[in-house]
Order: structure tokens, then C-alpha cells, then sequence
């Protein structure tokens, strides 16, 4: 995406976070494709809804995005996105109907053929301007096999890599990132894992860390602190500098880390959050929510999305967020919320520049000669 083509999308959404003259259809949707997973994972926040066989139909999902207006980013989540047989084919419906130019789609890569196939199917659509795929990866493979409960988990993943890496290799609009769940448990393990993935896989360019949230399967699982928390950023994104300098999200992670620790250390909302208004979440069973936080307000079976999205119940919960009434760690809303709110992207790049400049620059890249042995056996 060039420089212009880019200014002129940031225009777009930043005008339909004014609201006016009435609250936009949200530019930035999150889609449960299906709630069916092969694995039991122990931070999963979803558990509850896995495998309950009551997802939206094609025709159902049809008419979701006939209601919609233009959709600047598409979050395809699950169960395990890629095990709907129809995968490609939605993405190519809100390509073809909203106008969709991103997609993003977390993953626990288990299936390599059927993604590459879904991502090669989706990239046929020539609008479209990037498809990332987000390998979730919990640490190096015995501990992620034992928390994901499958022995072959991480393999799976390593293989579903390398058949992604071969496919960008013939189209750059493919994206291949890792995304790591932080807690309490697996710090030094996400430390390892990434420079394993950074040595290994050489087509991959971010290495995202969220912090752990919502009503984990695994109820004793608890955050990381956030000192810890903060030393291990700064070790990934230092480590992963170079290779994500070309990456537009790189200039706003730090951004997106300082509001992150900010927002759980102070327990409010410290960038003002524009669910409701930039953002909503339809989950597999049809249910409408302005984010993943908050009940859902109704369901497309019972109501179209537009009835949902302009209803009172709605405006109350809008309400309630611009009041501050609630408040999350969750990069999908953080980062809109952020980026477009100028007044918000200044603030936070202030407070991420100062906070930077008081830990001190690093030096020197990190260290990864340490790690070899550990990593060297593995897939």
C-alpha cells in the first residue's frame, strides 16, 4: 500500500471515528468463522463456545455482510479459523462486498495444507492488499504442546510455516506473524521461543506479545508483571528491529506496548476506547458485541446487524465506554482506538518516547548466540 493510497484510508477511518453525523458501520470487523477447534488450550478466552455446532451458516454470513457497509479490516477468528470449509470463500465475499483491502487471522497453524489452500484461494482476489496470518505459538515445543494439549502442535505449526513461506515467496501481500499470549508461566519460554523463530523462520516479520485476558480455560493462569512484562518487549522488538523495518505496524507497536502496560497497570482506560464506533465482534453463533469485553447486545437470527448496531441498548453501552466505565489490554481495539484519534496517537507517542527514553536505549542488538544450543534439535 503506498504513501498516498495509505493517508488517504487513515483520512477515511479517522472521519468515521467523528460519528457524525450518525455512528458509522464499524471499518474494522471481528468475525468468528466457527467456534470448532482441535485443541484445548489453556488461555483460551472462547472455551466456553468451542465445538457447540450452532455456527452462522454461508447464508447467515451472507447477510451479515449485505448489511455492512465498507470494511477496512477483516479479523477472521475461531475455534480454528481455517477448519471452516467455506474459509476462502467468506474472505472473498467481503473482499468482493465490503471492499475489504486487509485481513487478519490468528491461528494454531495445525492444518497446513487447508491454510495454504484457504490463503491461496483468498489472495486470488487482487483488491486485496495484505492477508496476515498469526501463528500463536505459547513457547518453545514442549511446553507449547503441553498447553495447547497435542504432542504435535508445535511441528504442526513449524510445517504450516515453511508451506506459507514458499506461498509468499510468490505473492509479498502475504504476512506471516507469531503472536505469543504472555502469563505468569511461559516468560523465559516466549524469550526462547523468540529468537528460535527469528533464526528459524526467516519469512516471518513480527512477533507480537499479548498479555493474557478474559475467562481463561486454565483458571489459575495469571499475567506476567509487567516490569517482566516490559523487559521482554523490549527484548523481541529489539531482537526483531531489522526485519520489521519495512512493516507500517512497527511505528505504532511501541504505542500499542506503552498503552498496553499503562491500561493494566492503572486498571482504567488510558487511550479512550472506540469500540462501538470503529470496532464490532460477531461471534459463531451469530451474537453482536462492540468488542470482546462487553455481553453481546443481540443476535443476527433474531435481528439484522444494523437493528443491533443502531439500537438504544447499543448507544447506552457507547455511552458507558466514552465514560470510561471499562477498560482492556486488547490490541484489536487498542489499536484503532490509537491510531485514529490524532490527539490520542500524539499523546501516545509522547509518553511511548519518554517511557523509552527513562529504561535507556539498548546498545546493541541481543544476543542470540545463547539459545543455539537449545534450539538447535528442534523442528
Amino acid at each position: 500500500m503506498n504513501s498516498i493510497n495509505r493517508l488517504i484510508r487513515h483520512l477515511r477511518i479517522s472521519w468515521k471515528n467523528l460519528a457524525f453525523p450518525h455512528i458509522p458501520s464499524p471499518p474494522f470487523l471481528i468475525l468468528f468463522v466457527n467456534s470448532i477447534c482441535n485443541l484445548t488450550c489453556e488461555h483460551c478466552f472462547y472455551w466456553r463456545n468451542l465445538n457447540r455446532r450452532d455456527d452462522l451458516t454461508w447464508d447467515e454470513i451472507k447477510a451479515l455482510s449485505e448489511n455492512l457497509g465498507r470494511v477496512e479490516t477483516l479479523n477472521l477468528s475461531g475455534g480454528e479459523p481455517f477448519l471452516r470449509p467455506e474459509f476462502s470463500d467468506i474472505c472473498r465475499m467481503f473482499i468482493q462486498n465490503n471492499r475489504v483491502e486487509q485481513i487478519y487471522v490468528p491461528t494454531n497453524a495445525y492444518f497446513p495444507d487447508r491454510t495454504v489452500s484457504h490463503v491461496r484461494e483468498a489472495l486470488k482476489e487482487l483488491s486485496l492488499k495484505l492477508f496476515a496470518v498469526e501463528i500463536s505459538l505459547d513457547g518453545m515445543a514442549e511446553f507449547h504442546n503441553r498447553f495447547r494439549g497435542s504432542s504435535q502442535s508445535f511441528q504442526k505449526a513449524m510445517e504450516t510455516y515453511d508451506a506459507l513461506a514458499q506461498l509468499q515467496e510468490k505473492d509479498d501481500r502475504l504476512r506471516i506473524h507469531a503472536v505469543s499470549t504472555a502469563t505468569v508461566e511461559n516468560m523465559e519460554e516466549i524469550r526462547r521461543l523468540s529468537v528460535y523463530l527469528y533464526q528459524r523462520c526467516r519469512r516471518m516479520d513480527h512477533h507480537n506479545i499479548a498479555l493474557i485476558r478474559g475467562d481463561r480455560k486454565n483458571p489459575s493462569l495469571r499475567g506476567p508483571r509487567l516490569d517482566q512484562y516490559r523487559v521482554l518487549y523490549d527484548f523481541v522488538s529489539g531482537l526483531w528491529a531489522a526485519r520489521e523495518k519495512h512493516r507500517f505496524g512497527h511505528m505504532v507497536e511501541p504505542l500499542l506496548q506503552w498503552a498496553k502496560i499503562q491500561t493494566a497497570r492503572l486498571q482504567r482506560q488510558v487511550v479512550p476506547c472506540r469500540a462501538g464506533i470503529l470496532s464490532a465482534v460477531v461471534y459463531s453463533n451469530g451474537d453482536v458485541s462492540v468488542c470482546e469485553t462487553h455481553r453481546p447486545l443481540g443476535n443476527l437470527r433474531c435481528s439484522s446487524f444494523r437493528e443491533i448496531w443502531h439500537s438504544s441498548e447499543a448507544d447506552r453501552l457507547r455511552r458507558g465506554i466514552r465514560n470510561k466505565e471499562c477498560y482492556c489490554t486488547n490490541e484489536v481495539f487498542l489499536w484503532p482506538s490509537i491510531v485514529f484519534q490524532p490527539h490520542q496517537l500524539a499523546t501516545s507517542l509522547f509518553h511511548a518516547r519518554v517511557g523509552k527514553a527513562g529504561r535507556g536505549a539498548q546498545s546493541s542488538p541481543p544476543t542470540i548466540r545463547s539459545e543455539a544450543a537449545a534450539t538447535r534439535d528442534l523442528p
